[in-house]
């Protein structure tokens, strides 16, 4: 089965030497420092499972902050495997959870994907949570839980603490595969 995205590709500025007319070196020069410094997305692509809605909509203006690309699948559940196929070019997957409906389901979705590709960060939205959570308590299934509605200041947030959550998650993960390796 093919999946069917739709794709926003926010266009990144070239920047020149000259400063456009109009506008002086100092203006362009503040702008251009602005677009290296701020790089929330090294890979510079999201992939959301969900709706169009208030989610996507602000996914969308963070992607276009950083001249990143945001997949959006609205077909239901992205398989694992393709999701461990593409890892290496994702910086983080979107789920929200009252799209893929019961809890249940969100929760095992989520710990499929994370079997299939353990680095992969996992936000997970839902309006069922009672708060934020950006803590490692649930890094079974996911690095962040938000509560819907989003704000894009609280999905940036929650970007930086999923990369950082998945790198602790990773990090208790191998000693466990080196011990299997070792006793086998």
């Amino acid at each position: 089965m093919a999946w069917k995205f739709s794709i926003s590709v926010a266009e990144e500025e070239i920047s020149s030497d000259e400063p456009a007319p109009g506008q002086n070196n100092s203006a362009s020069t503040s702008r251009n420092s602005r677009c290296v410094a701020r790089r929330l997305l090294s890979k510079r692509c999201i992939v959301y499972c969900g709706e169009p809605g208030l989610i996507r909509d602000e996914l969308a203006q963070i992607c276009e902050h950083e001249g990143a690309r945001l997949l959006s699948c609205s077909e239901g559940e992205l398989p694992g495997a393709w999701l461990a196929l593409h890892t290496e070019e994702i910086d983080i997957l979107v789920v929200d959870g009252d799209y893929l409906g019961e809890m249940e389901d969100t929760i095992d979705y989520c710990m499929r994907v994370r079997r299939a590709c353990p680095s992969l960060p996992v936000i997970l939205v839902s309006s069922e949570m009672r708060a934020d959570d950006l803590t490692c308590e649930r890094m079974q299934a996911c690095d962040v839980t938000l509560k819907a509605p989003v704000s894009q200041v609280r999905l940036e947030k929650a970007v930086i603490t999923a990369r950082q959550n998945n790198a602790f998650f990773l990090s208790r993960l191998h000693p466990q595969i080196t011990q299997h390796v070792h006793s086998g």
